[in-house]
């Protein structure tokens, strides 16, 4: 039977392949889709349910079914032996999901995570999950560890889990894609209408040592975004034209100055203008706000967005 799933697979890669490097479609539509933005950081919470809950299943299905022929395995500590396989799971699935973001922050920045990189991800934790049960069951056992049974199955099992891997991801793609969608376009409507006159009193924007340098009505105060020990600052020019500050300060400072009420804090990293967004867009990451006169756009926190939707309608 593995055999054939095996030879199935291969048939199935060499006529995918095939259609992929010969159809420019084809080819333009996946790199395209791969490259879709797709949320990264969830919270502990929610990953620490996903890991006990995966490991407690795992170990629930083991003990009930006894497939994979440990049925006919016998010992007195069988079910514990069982079990095991659950612990191990949740630990290298918490381990999988936390630490690489913690020791490599650059390359797990969310706002260049995408699907294929999800996908990718996603089946390297599972080969980490694999090689871990598999060192488990020959220590376990008082067994060595055979690393050519190990190198033997292991193409086998990973050509079998990236399918189910990649249906996962997708699936939970398109089912944010359509909410955020669904609600950027509800809030879209809202903004429609015609914005209230902002306050005519000027924002006084200084450097770090309190010195002045902007000095912008409400009305042209676009947003604040952090970059390093500097802030930018996008603002309008004759109330049309797109100009960027960049001051030496930090957002949090900032944030505080007197006047700035129309200022809203979106993102770690932004303080905007709602007032002045012109429409709203949504992908699987979240929700992006847009500025007339801008190519840029500013993305919203997820733990932001219900409060920012709210205050746009």
């Amino acid at each position: 039977m593995i055999k054939r799933l095996l030879v199935w697979r291969i048939t199935f890669f060499a006529s995918f392949s095939k259609a992929y490097l010969v159809s420019p479609r084809i080819r333009s539509t996946m790199i395209e889709f791969l490259s879709s933005p797709y949320p990264l950081t969830k919270s502990t919470s929610s990953t620490l349910l996903f890991a006990l809950g995966t490991g407690a299943f795992v170990a629930f299905f083991l003990i009930v079914f006894q497939p994979f022929g440990t049925r006919e395995f016998q010992s007195e500590t069988k079910y514990l032996f069982l079990a095991g396989y659950g612990v191990v799971i949740s630990l290298v699935i918490l381990l999988g999901s936390k630490l690489p973001l913690v020791l490599f922050p650059k390359v797990f920045e969310e706002e260049r995570w995408t699907v294929g990189k999800h996908i990718l991800y996603s089946t390297l934790v599972f080969a980490l999950v694999f090689f871990a049960c598999y060192v488990y069951k020959d220590l376990a056992l008082g067994n060595p560890v055979s690393w050519r049974g190990f190198l033997g199955f292991f193409p086998i099992a990973l050509s079998i889990a990236v399918f189910p891997i990649a249906g996962l991801v997708v699936g939970d793609y398109v089912r944010q894609l359509q909410r955020h969608t669904k609600l950027a376009a509800a809030a879209n409507s809202h903004l429609a209408h015609p914005l209230p006159k902002a306050d005519s009193l000027k924002i006084t924007l200084p450097d770090e040592n309190g010195k002045p340098v902007l000095e912008l009505l409400p009305t042209q105060l676009l947003y604040l975004q952090a970059a390093d020990n500097y802030v930018e600052v996008f603002h309008l020019e004759n109330a049309a034209t797109p100009r960027r500050t960049i001051l030496r300060n930090s957002l949090s400072a900032l944030e505080t100055v007197p006047g700035n009420g129309c200022l809203f804090r979106c993102h770690r990293s932004y303080l905007v203008n709602l007032s002045l967004v012109e429409r709203v867009t949504g992908n699987a990451q979240g929700y992006r706000l847009h500025f007339a006169g801008l190519e840029a756009s500013v993305p919203v926190a997820r733990g932001r967005s219900a409060e920012v939707l709210d205050k746009l309608r």
